[in-house]
C-alpha cells in the first residue's frame, strides 16, 4: 500500500429481504467489478464470512470515505441487496516474532 493510502476493512451481510434470484440477476456485474478491484489493487483479500451470507474485504483506499464510495459501487450494494455492517480502518499491528 502507498503512503497515500490505508486498509479498510469493510464487513457486510446480505439484506434480509434479499434472494437467491436477487443476487443471481446482479452476480455477473459483482463479479466483475470485485475483478477490476483486485486488478487495481484495491481489494487487497477478501474473506466469504462463516457465520451468515456475506463476505468482509481489506480495501487499501485514500480514506474511509473514499472506501464507502467505492463500496457503492458494487451492484449488490447499489440494488440494496447487501448491507454494510462496518468500514473499519486499519494500520498494522506490531506482532512479535520468534
Amino acid at each position: 500500500m502507498s503512503n497515500e493510502s490505508c486498509a479498510v476493512l469493510a464487513v457486510f451481510k446480505a439484506a434480509p429481504h434479499a434472494t437467491e434470484e436477487d443476487f443471481a440477476k446482479v452476480i455477473d456485474a459483482e463479479l466483475a467489478r470485485a475483478a477490476e478491484l483486485v486488478d487495481q489493487g484495491v481489494i487487497v483479500h477478501g474473506y466469504h464470512r462463516a457465520d451468515l451470507v456475506g463476505a468482509a474485504l481489506v480495501l487499501d483506499a485514500p480514506t474511509v470515505e473514499a472506501a464507502r464510495g467505492i463500496i457503492e459501487t458494487f451492484p449488490a450494494v447499489a440494488a440494496g441487496l447487501i448491507e454494510t455492517e462496518s468500514v473499519i480502518p486499519l494500520v498494522p499491528l506490531q506482532l512479535p516474532q520468534h
